[in-house]
């Protein structure tokens, strides 16, 4: 609810129907598509590591890359 109250008080300063309408299409058209994407990544990811071997990998591999982005932080 947060990000929708924000978006509409950013991006339609004006309440008019109009305008939270061509916000709320704008929103929807970006959301679905991308909602959409994750789940097909989400459920062949699942298909691929079923294999033990694989789920140890991916996750060493999330695990160096979540460390890897805390690396600017970490710099002078």
């Amino acid at each position: 609810w947060a990000i929708a109250l924000a978006a509409m008080s950013i991006y339609a300063p004006v309440p008019t129907v109009a305008a939270v309408g061509s916000v709320a299409l704008v929103f929807g058209a970006i959301s679905v598509p991308s909602v959409a994407l994750w789940t097909v990544m989400g459920r062949e990811l699942r298909r691929v590591l079923t294999n033990p071997v694989r789920l140890r990998m991916f996750n060493w591999t999330m695990a160096a890359l979540l460390v890897a982005s805390l690396w600017p932080i970490l710099l002078p």
